[in-house]
Parts: structure tokens; C-alpha cells; sequence
């Protein structure tokens, strides 16, 4: 699909010159911009059992600075101050379909990496403290105004006695007002503080950057579950030594072969189990299985015929990776094996023209992963 970024410079640009490097703030970047959410369709979502959402205060009888989880409820919002408080859900894009199509102005960058779109209100004053984010963020001003501070140099020390890693000591070194359309793009570990000068609103679309210790624990233990427990350790050619107490060096040499091998990165092992890993959701948000579900392919596509649109989920990841002839199509952490020309058409766009669809089908692998991905919801009639 075609590149552009939103804003006059180029994605190569912006790649070249901004990203994970320093901030970039592009005036008007979206023209006419609305918030996927009004103000009251946000504080419902922050209700529902199954949204992330909390309120964070910056006065409070509990502490300078306090953050109230939900899932909330009338109450909550009926109590709330008139100013300095900022409302916030995340994965808004896997409850609300439309506000995916803010995401997919930054499909210039790889599926796998994108997070989420995070929403936020906040009425004069709110905030939620200077802080870092350990991730890529493009925060978009949809409604109002928010009085942006920034700073690379910075004292890492944060406040105590807040569950909120606010930064004790904070001196801006840039900063800007942001009006409704206007972007304001931080890598990683920039120094910020955002306050609301009015009524705001504010859309965040985050990047997931897993840690490198996450990344090889769950590999590793994803090589742990395949290897057969019936191996064991084994010294058949054990010599008799002056102090039994002592961890040989032999012993030490044998230990670190096993593990070395047990380790050891294979490319088909690793492409499994990272398109297993970063599709998987990790929102807890899953797709909903339909009201009706197909026995057959053949069901499914005479029940397809009269459509023209089918969707993925929002809340389903779908990401593939290239083998031989065929492809790994990867949805919401399951693998199946496909055709090339399938995995392609189903990950290229959230809605697909079923037409299209059908006639990327190649065979019975493709017809079976197309069937199941329908019946748990993963794709939907439109």
C-alpha cells in the first residue's frame, strides 16, 4: 500500500530524520480532525468491564498526585472536579472499528509495531505529570488546546508515593500549544508534560517496543515447551574427582553445550514464534465469535456471495511473514499456513472486497484458515 505521512515532509523524511531520533511537531497535520469518541461515548467506554481506562488526578485527598482505575461508572464521573483531572482509555481501536482509520494513517510503519490509540480528556488543567514513555507516540490535538512541554536532558528521578512515574524535577527546553489538527510525534524517552488549557481532547497512537528480556524469556520459553521432557542430563563418561563439592569444569562445558543447543536461534523456529508473539493481544480485548457460525467452506462461501465487504476484527492482530511458496498468516497469536497471494490480500486492508477474497483462496489450507478465522470473529460481515 502507498506511503504518505500526514503533514508536508515525506515518510522517508520523517524516517530518515525523526524517528527514534527527536520530536516533530507538524501544524494542521489533520485538517478538520474529529475525535472518534465525543466526550460522553468516551466516558462510556471508560464504563464497559472489558476497556482500560482510569482517571488521573492531579489534587486529590488521597495524594498530590492519584489515578483512580476503572472500569468507572456514573458515580465516578458525577463526583469529578471541575478542573485538573484527565480521563484516559486505551486500545480504543478494538472496541471502536472507526477509530482504527486513525491508526492506518501510520501503516508506514510495520503492523507488528503499532500498539494501540489511546484517548484522553481533560478539562482546564489536567495532566498526568512530566513523564517518559519507553515507545514511539504521535499525539494528536482533536479538541481544544494542551500546552506541550518537552525536554531530552532530564533528571530521571521520580515522585514518591504515586504509582504514576512522575518525574520530581522537570525544566522544559521546548514547548508549544497544539490546536485542534495538529501532531506532535516523541521516540522514545523524551522528557513531557502535557496540560489542557481548556476543554481537550487528545488521540495518542502508541508503538510497541517489547524489552529485549521479554523477547528472549518468551523465547526461551517457547523452546522450552517443545523440547521433550524425557530428555535429561547425561555424563556417561563421568571421572572420579579429589573434592565431590566441586562443579567440575568438565561439568560446566557439558551444561553449557546443552543449553547452547537447546538455544540455538533457528530461522523457522524464530519467524513461528514471533508472529505468534507480536499478534497475540495483549489488551485482553479478543474478537467476538458470530452469532452463526459455518460448519463448511462451502457454507461460508455461498454465505459470502452476497456480500461485497468483509472486515478484520480491530481487536484481532493480523500479520504474516513469507515462506517458500507459501506464507505464515499470524491472527491474534494463532499461526496457520497459507498461500501467499490469501495472507496478502487479508492483511493489505482492514475491509476486504470479498470478491477479491475469494479469489486469492488457493486450496485447502487457505479454506480452512479463511473458515476459522470467520467463525472465531476474527473477520466479519460488514
Amino acid at each position: 500500500m502507498p506511503c504518505t505521512f500526514p503533514g508536508d515532509i515525506s515518510v522517508e523524511t520523517f524516517l530518515r530524520e525523526y524517528w527514534q531520533k527527536k520530536p516533530l511537531l507538524i501544524r494542521n497535520a489533520f485538517p478538520g480532525i474529529q475525535s472518534p469518541l465525543t466526550p460522553d461515548e468516551l466516558a462510556g467506554l471508560a464504563c464497559e468491564d472489558d476497556a482500560n481506562s482510569r482517571i488521573v488526578f492531579e489534587q486529590h485527598e488521597q495524594g498530590h498526585w492519584h489515578i483512580q482505575h476503572g472500569p468507572l461508572n456514573e458515580d465516578d464521573f458525577s463526583d469529578l472536579p471541575e478542573k485538573n483531572w484527565t480521563l484516559l482509555v486505551t486500545d480504543v481501536e478494538k472496541h471502536v472499528p472507526a477509530a482504527r482509520e486513525l491508526i492506518d494513517h501510520f501503516r508506514f510503519i510495520p503492523d507488528w509495531r503499532i500498539d494501540d490509540l489511546m484517548i484522553s480528556y481533560a478539562p482546564e488543567g489536567g495532566s498526568v505529570g512530566p513523564h517518559t514513555d519507553a515507545y514511539d507516540v504521535f499525539l494528536i490535538q482533536t479538541h481544544g488546546q494542551r500546552h506541550w512541554m518537552l525536554n531530552q536532558d532530564f533528571d530521571d528521578t521520580c515522585l514518591q508515593g504515586t504509582e504514576l512515574r512522575i518525574l520530581e524535577h522537570f525544566t522544559a527546553a521546548q514547548d508549544w500549544v497544539l490546536n485542534p489538527g495538529d501532531m506532535l510525534y516523541l521516540p522514545p524517552n523524551i522528557a513531557h508534560y502535557g496540560i489542557a488549557l481548556n476543554e481537550c481532547m487528545t488521540c495518542s497512537v502508541g508503538f510497541r517496543a517489547p524489552s529485549i528480556s521479554n523477547m528472549v524469556s518468551e523465547y526461551a520459553e517457547n523452546l522450552a515447551a517443545n523440547i521433550d521432557q524425557a530428555l535429561r542430563y547425561e555424563d556417561p563418561d563421568l571421572a572420579c574427582q579429589h573434592n565431590p563439592a566441586e562443579i567440575s569444569a568438565d561439568a560446566l562445558a557439558r551444561i553449557k553445550t546443552i543449553i547452547a543447543k537447546q538455544l540455538s536461534v533457528d530461522d523457522e523456529s524464530l519467524v513461528r514464534w514471533f508472529g505468534e508473539f507480536s499478534s497475540e493481544s495483549r489488551s485482553g480485548v479478543h474478537a467476538h465469535p458470530p452469532e452463526k457460525t459455518m460448519a463448511t467452506y462451502d457454507e461460508l462461501a455461498a454465505s459470502l456471495a452476497s456480500e461485497s465487504i468483509i472486515a478484520r476484527s480491530p481487536a484481532a492482530k493480523s500479520l504474516f511473514a513469507s515462506k517458500d511458496e507459501t506464507a505464515l498468516l499470524f491472527v491474534d497469536g494463532t499461526c496457520y499456513t497459507t498461500s501467499q497471494v490469501f495472507a496478502k490480500t487479508l492483511t493489505e486492508h482492514r475491509e476486504i472486497d470479498v470478491q477479491q477474497l475469494m479469489a486469492s483462496v488457493n486450496g485447502q489450507a487457505d479454506q480452512r484458515a479463511l473458515l476459522e478465522l470467520y467463525n472465531c470473529g476474527c473477520l466479519f460481515i460488514q
